[in-house]
């Protein structure tokens, strides 16, 4: 199309991508899931589920701050094609979506977290069955960010002074698990809010088990690990009780020590009072001074054992209950197990905050993959100690190094970890750090790299905080404060899984068009706040941006949704009935889709898909 033709149409949004977007969403029944959560505020003008969704939108535009709705360079509430592209009659103002936010709790949220898990597994599922095709590990990756706030602000709910940002500011912990396929694709699973006080290794188990819910599969537990530590727990219950048998031996002897001194003192002040001679009276007061003496000595005696006594008990109460809960998590574990048919090897990597000596022995027993460094130089300093002027050092970066120590205890743990050190030059002065993982390594080079491909949970934090702008907390209650993470995460998610979507949709694009497409940064910052003209038809919905926008002249057709082949079998097993007729989706093109929808005489194109339970469902 000529764009500098007088013909050239008016547009009708400056939010073109925003309504893509929307369509994209409402195809995969997002939106509709969406207004069923349940939020306690009363509906009058606007239901409060359509402002949940107009706060959504906000989010995938790149507002900074919740008055931008109205407020903003280009205010998303006077845009009604968006609007309609999202199911909405029109969108309220900025103060009603803040009080919704006030007003959602913590059914809210979970109504909320349910919603989006059924719309992100068929895209979570697609990603894990490919990493687990290629022979990959699924790798999770997590991380702690600040979310400071005004350090002289009162009214943040569990707002404590933490380090942030490398100084100490007022706010939260946002603690975040990714999953990261070797593709580069990353994938928010969870987050949390915690005090800014918080450290890492408290945040660690309640990621895994939020990503273990979003993946929908877990590892192959290790039960006969925590075998060692019932055997060690029992051989120390064993010299416990041997150590509390001798002190209750010392109590009854220094109780028996004590009764009969008592008693001598008791004989003698009698036979003192009586007819005995002077001699005999002399020899006894010796005596009884000597003896009451000894009484003080012997009452603290007995006290000391008294009290040790109570120690060791307390300590085999202990003992005994932490193996009984050795022995149900043991019986926890296997029976993950056993309903636990096709385990993937799950690799969790993660920074030296997370991993703390309880934190490791917790992810091997949950049967994961730990990728991590040394908690604290003291391990480093110590393993550096073993090593020689003789040591073979192996280039592993640019200015990188590595040596392999081999197995090692680190503090806290109980079972040998693999670790090698690694060294860094600065000016003319060489760093060192441990990096730590479990069972054989790989060649040190492939250790090396596959730890720092953590960087991309790093780049993803900075993802966040820039076109998202996850940092600016756009309210202050406790249920919105989640909202915003869980929908945050979400924008992040769907900006990616709507790229094949809307490349498929895109009528001719040109290489600036794909350049702009495959970026999410441009898609939210520039395309989502460009002039285009949309045009709906019974047959589809049409979107051609504006001159002036970045993306002039560009055409999209935004038909169904692609087909896409289901992921069967790998992580997950495929089940069908014997009585059922209905045919599963076999990857149709985009194109026969399109047809489908384009035929005048159908009116309407309907595909059956097989589900796991073998009743088919329509799309």
């Amino acid at each position: 199309m000529d764009t500098s033709s007088a013909e050239w149409p008016v547009t009708n949004t400056e939010h073109g991508m925003l309504v893509a977007m929307g369509e994209f969403l409402r195809q995969h029944g997002l939106l509709e899931r969406l207004q069923q959560v349940p939020i306690p505020q009363k509906a009058h003008e606007f239901p409060p589920q359509a402002k949940l969704i107009e706060f959504l939108i906000g989010i995938m535009s790149g507002i900074e701050y919740l008055q931008d709705l109205n407020h903003g360079p280009q205010p998303l509430v006077a845009d009604a094609e968006v609007a309609t592209a999202w199911g909405l009659k029109k969108f309220a103002h900025f103060t009603t979506v803040g009080r919704t936010l006030e007003c959602c709790d913590a059914a809210t949220v979970t109504a909320l977290e349910a919603a989006i898990t059924a719309f992100s597994r068929p895209f979570i599922d697609a990603a894990v069955h490919e990493e687990v095709r290629r022979g990959h590990r699924v790798v999770l990756d997590v991380d702690l960010t600040g979310r400071p706030v005004s350090p002289t602000s009162t009214t943040y709910p569990d707002a404590a002074f933490g380090w942030m940002n490398d100084q100490v500011r007022l706010g939260y912990q946002l603690a975040r698990v990714c999953l990261s396929p070797q593709t580069g694709e990353r994938l928010w699973l969870a987050g949390f809010h915690h005090r800014g006080d918080t450290g890492s290794a408290e945040c660690l188990q309640a990621l895994v088990q939020a990503a273990e819910a979003q993946l929908g599969l877990r590892p192959q537990r290790r039960p006969e690990l925590v075998d060692q530590r019932v055997a060690a727990q029992r051989a120390e219950i064993t010299r416990t009780r041997r150590l509390l048998k001798e002190r209750q031996a010392q109590v009854q002897q220094a109780e028996a020590k004590h009764t009969e001194l008592i008693g001598r003192c008791y004989h003698a002040e009698q036979l003192v009072k009586g007819h005995v001679s002077k001699e005999k009276q002399r020899r006894l007061r010796t005596q009884l001074a000597g003896w009451r003496k000894r009484l003080p000595r012997l009452a603290a005696q007995l006290t000391q054992a008294q009290k040790l006594t109570a120690q060791y008990q307390a300590r085999l109460t202990e003992q005994t209950a932490a193996l009984t809960a050795l022995q149900q998590w043991r019986r926890r574990l296997a029976t993950d197990n056993l309903t636990n048919s096709t385990p993937p090897e799950i690799e969790v990597r993660m920074d030296a905050g997370f991993a703390s000596g309880a934190n490791l022995a917790w992810l091997l027993e949950m049967g994961y993959w730990p990728n991590t460094k040394s908690p604290n130089t003291r391990t480093t300093n110590a393993l550096r100690a073993r090593l020689s002027r003789s040591t073979t050092w192996v280039r592993v970066g640019q200015n990188a190094d590595m040596t392999l120590i081999g197995e090692h205890h680190l503090h806290g743990c109980p079972y040998p970890l693999t670790v090698a050190v690694e060294r860094f030059k600065v000016k003319s002065r060489f760093k060192y750090s441990s990096l730590v993982r479990y069972g054989p390594p790989p060649a040190l080079p492939e250790w090396f790299n596959q730890y720092n491909g953590r960087q991309i949970i790093e780049a993803a934090n900075k993802e966040l905080k820039g076109p998202f702008h996850v940092q600016h907390l756009m309210t202050r209650a406790p249920a919105g404060l989640k909202i915003q993470v869980i929908l945050t995460g979400l924008a992040a998610n769907c900006v990616r899984w709507y790229q094949p979507w809307l490349k498929a949709c895109a009528a001719a694009p040109t290489p600036s068009v794909h350049r702009l497409l495959d970026s999410p940064k441009a898609l939210v910052c520039v395309a989502a706040n460009s002039a285009a003209l949309v045009q709906r038809t019974e047959h589809g919905t049409s979107l051609v941006f504006g001159p002036r926008s970045a993306l002039p002249g560009a055409g999209f057709t935004l038909h169904g949704v692609p087909a896409i082949q289901l992921p069967l079998g790998y992580h997950r097993p495929f089940k069908n009935t014997f009585h059922s007729t209905k045919p599963a989706l076999n990857a149709h093109s985009l194109r026969s889709w399109e047809n489908a929808v384009a035929n005048p005489e159908s009116g309407r194109a309907t595909v059956v898909v097989g589900t796991d339970d073998g009743t088919g469902g329509q799309v």
